[in-house]
């Protein structure tokens, strides 16, 4: 009986490995502990009814076998998706009551060498009861085989000696398997969690990349058709003029796909110097004069780079609606510094004096300043963005930034 308390205190290794067609082997490595209980049976020679006992004691301790084997088998099953907390096949319950009934039945009929089986019963009941808190079926099946096996071997009056060393095991080996069963779905929780980050990554990624999309394609798309719309107005009225469109055009499609590439790559960073310039070709191109502040190209790059590109990417967003939809003459740009609550911030002011009407206001707040916001607030939860119509004509668009670009 001392061998089985080394053996049993494993109680958690049905579940290790071997899920699937050696499982079997697994779950059945610890009954090489019955070895010695069985070889003791056989020493009963004086038995009045040796032959009956034996093979009683022989079908018994088979269909204790099977019984363990196949409950650590569906325990095994049910491991990858069943929560702690379910009871899960229902098949387990009748097994855990056959391996209790043949432990209390067979100590007192054959040997009292035989209450070792309560240790099987206490590993079975931890990994196959629900893990629910307060109280813990599997614990209060684990408790209860420690207790039957001290009352019964009290009862059979066999030596302390013999059963005292065997109750740390027998409620150690369902501790062991409670204590697997823990692990596995906190390893189970962090892989969901992981799964979870990743799926949230990956769109984030897509909304990146449809964000810059739609800002670079929508921006570099305007200026691409007003310049294509001016050179075929020229092409039979001034061929220079219509030839440095042209050129233009070329530079442009250049300029948009370099940018789509680098934004699909994830190197995309607009600065205002950039924005500023290609904001002047896009008015021109519009036939819309542009005023836009010197200091915009002069103060890019001076500062914190996440600021300025979600400022730039306002500006762009900013001009490519003025371009589409205001019908404006006029388009001011201009850098602001100014503190908001005792914090200095940094505003991108863009003002048009077209004729708003709802129509053009519907079209002007599009998804682009949904991205733009997001882009801003991604800078600092203090940002914000202001759109809506001017006095006394025009529309004017805000963004503002909690931090100093300027030294």
């Amino acid at each position: 009986m001392t061998q089985c308390d080394t053996g049993e205190s494993g109680g958690d290794i049905p579940f290790g490995p071997g899920r699937g067609r050696a499982g079997w082997l697994f779950a059945s490595i610890w009954l090489i502990y019955l070895a010695e209980p069985l070889s003791q049976l056989f020493d009963h020679r004086d038995h009045p009814h040796v032959i009956s006992t034996i093979a009683v004691t022989l079908v018994c301790v088979a269909v204790f076998s099977v019984a363990y084997v196949a409950v650590n088998l569906i325990i095994r099953q049910e491991a990858a998706t069943l929560p702690s907390g379910e009871y899960g096949d229902r098949r387990k319950l009748w097994l855990i009551g056959v391996l209790a009934a043949i432990a209390a039945v067979l100590p007192p009929t054959v040997d009292p060498e035989w209450v070792v089986l309560w240790i099987y019963v206490a590993s079975a009941c931890g990994g196959a009861l629900p893990l629910r808190r307060p109280p813990s079926p599997a614990l209060l099946g684990g408790l209860a085989a420690t207790v039957a096996m001290a009352v019964e071997s009290s009862l059979l009056d066999v030596p302390a000696s013999g059963w005292l060393v065997l109750l740390l095991p027998c409620l150690f080996s369902c501790l062991g398997v409670i204590a697997v069963r823990g692990m596995r779905d906190l390893i189970r929780q962090l892989q969901l969690a992981r799964a979870e980050v990743a799926r949230l990554a990956a769109s984030e990624e897509r909304l990146r990349m449809a964000r810059d999309l739609h800002d670079l394609a929508g921006h570099s798309l305007a200026t691409i058709t007003l310049k294509a719309e001016l050179a075929r107005k020229l092409l039979r009225v001034d061929v220079d003029r219509s030839e440095q469109q042209i050129l233009d055009l070329e530079h442009v499609s250049r300029e948009a796909l370099s940018d789509i590439r680098e934004a699909v790559s994830g190197y995309r960073r607009a600065t205002l110097a950039v924005e500023a310039s290609s904001a002047r070709m896009a008015l021109h191109a519009a036939g819309i004069r542009p005023d836009i502040d010197p200091s915009i190209a002069a103060r890019s790059g001076t500062g914190d780079p996440d600021a300025e590109s979600a400022l730039a990417w306002c500006l762009r967003e900013a001009v490519t609606n003025v371009v589409r939809h205001s019908g404006a003459r006029t388009c001011r740009v201009r850098l602001i510094d100014a503190r908001v609550d005792g914090a200095p911030s940094l505003t991108l002011e863009v003002l048009d004096d077209g004729a708003l009407t709802p129509a053009t206001a519907a079209a002007a707040a599009g998804n682009g300043l949904t991205g733009l916001r997001e882009r801003l607030l991604a800078v600092s939860p203090d940002a914000a963005l202001r759109v809506g119509p001017a006095s006394p004509n025009g529309y004017r668009l805000t963004a503002t930034v909690p931090i100093r670009l300027g030294p």
